[in-house]
C-alpha cells in the first residue's frame, strides 16, 4: 500500500515559500544563512533512506530510529528541522509523515530526487564550497584543492563519484523528459548522434521520433563522425569554461561540414529565464567545480557563433531551452 503524503504541519503551521516576501529583511538574510543547516539534515534522512519507511504511514521517531539505525532523540530534532520547512511533517500525535516534497526522497517513487540530494550534499559537491573565498579571490575552481585533480580528471579515477554523477544524472531527467523532447523537431533528420550523454534523453528523444536512427558518441573518442544529420548536447556545454566549449562547437561543426541543412541542438538551463532562478544557483557548481558557467540566452548565442554555428530557433519551456544551431 502507497500511503498518501501529509500535508506539511509543525505546530499547526505550514511553511511555504511564499511568505518570504512577507518577510523582513533581516528575517530573509536569515532563513537563507540557516538554510545550508537544513540541507544537510535532509541530505542525512535521505542517506539513512527514512522516506522509505514512511510510504505505508506515518511513525514515530522510535520506529524509525530502529528502522534506519539512528538515535531516537536525534532523528526526532533532525526530521523537526527538515518538517519546519515542509520536508516531512511532524503530526499534533508527534508521529512523522511523508509530504509531497519527501516522498520525492523514495528510492522507488517515479520522479525520485533522492539521487541528486545524495549528490548535493556529497563531499564530492559540498567541499569545493568550503574554498569559495578561494575562487572570489582567484576566479579558479575551488574543486583542485580538496581532490587534488580537476573535477573530469577526477571523475575518471573514481568510480563511485562517477557512478553517483550518473544516478543523478538519470533522476534529473525524471519528470522532465516529455516536455524537454517537445522542444525538439527531429523530422527532417534520419540519424542523430547524442555527444557525451548517457543515452537517456536520446532514447525519449527517439521514441518521439522513431524513424530517426541514433547513437551515443564519447567525446573523448578522437574525431567525430560525419554521418549523423543533427548532433545532440544536453548540458554539456555548461561544465566548460568558454574557451573549452568552442572546442567542443569547433569539433561538431566539422563533423556536420557545410551542409545548411544539418543541424545542432543544445539543451541547457537559461540564466534569467525564469523566477526563482535556479540557473543562476547552479551556476555556483559550475564556477566552484567544473570551472564550466551556466549563460544567458544572449551568451549562449555568442558561445555558438564563436564555435561556428548560427541560432535559427530557441524554444523555451521553463528554465531550459532548446537552441537548434546551423553551421555557418
Amino acid at each position: 500500500m502507497t500511503h498518501t503524503p501529509a500535508p506539511s504541519t509543525g505546530g499547526g503551521r505550514t511553511f511555504s515559500p511564499a511568505v518570504l516576501p512577507a518577510m523582513t529583511p533581516g528575517h530573509q538574510l536569515m532563513f537563507f544563512s540557516v538554510a545550508g543547516s537544513v540541507s544537510r539534515a535532509i541530505w542525512a534522512l535521505a542517506r539513512l533512506g527514512v522516506a522509505d519507511h514512511l510510504t505505508d504511514g506515518p511513525r514515530t521517531a522510535a520506529e524509525l530510529a530502529e528502522a534506519v539505525g539512528a538515535d531516537p532523540d536525534a532523528l526526532a530534532r533532525v526530521l523537526r528541522a527538515a518538517a519546519a520547512l515542509g520536508v516531512f511533517a511532524c503530526l499534533p500525535d508527534g508521529c512523522f509523515a511523508l509530504t509531497p516534497s519527501a516522498d520525492l526522497l523514495r528510492t522507488d517513487a517515479p520522479e525520485s530526487r533522492r539521487d541528486l540530494v545524495l549528490l548535493h550534499g556529497d563531499e564530492l559537491t559540498r567541499l569545493p564550497y568550503g574554498d569559495i573565498l578561494d575562487t572570489l579571490r582567484t576566479g579558479e575552481p575551488a574543486f583542485e584543492q580538496s581532490f587534488v585533480r580537476p573535477y573530469h580528471e577526477h571523475l575518471a579515477t573514481d568510480p563511485d563519484a562517477a557512478g553517483l554523477i550518473a544516478r543523478s544524472v538519470a533522476a534529473g531527467h525524471r519528470g522532465d523528459l516529455g516536455y524537454l523532447t517537445s522542444l525538439i523537431d527531429l523530422t527532417p533528420f534520419p540519424s542523430v548522434a547524442e555527444l557525451g550523454g548517457d543515452g537517456l534523453f536520446l532514447k525519449a528523444l527517439l521514441d518521439r521520433h522513431p524513424h530517426c536512427a541514433g547513437s551515443t558518441v564519447d567525446p573523448s573518442g578522437g574525431p567525430l563522425p560525419d554521418d549523423p544529420h543533427a548532433w545532440l548536447l544536453k548540458q554539456v556545454l555548461r561544465e566548460l569554461p568558454d574557451a573549452e566549449a568552442v572546442e567542443v562547437l569547433h569539433a561538431v561543426r566539422t563533423a556536420l561540414g557545410r551542409d545548411p541543412e544539418r543541424r545542432l541542438f543544445v539543451v541547457e538551463r537559461v540564466v534569467g529565464a525564469v523566477m526563482p532562478d535556479l540557473a543562476a544557483v547552479t551556476d555556483l557548481d559550475m564556477l566552484l567545480i567544473t570551472g564550466g558557467r551556466e549563460r544567458t540566452a544572449d551568451e549562449w548565442c555568442t558561445l555558438f557563433a564563436a564555435g561556428g554555428f548560427t541560432t535559427v530557433a530557441a524554444r523555451a519551456c521553463g528554465a531550459w531551452t532548446a537552441f537548434e544551431c546551423r553551421p555557418v
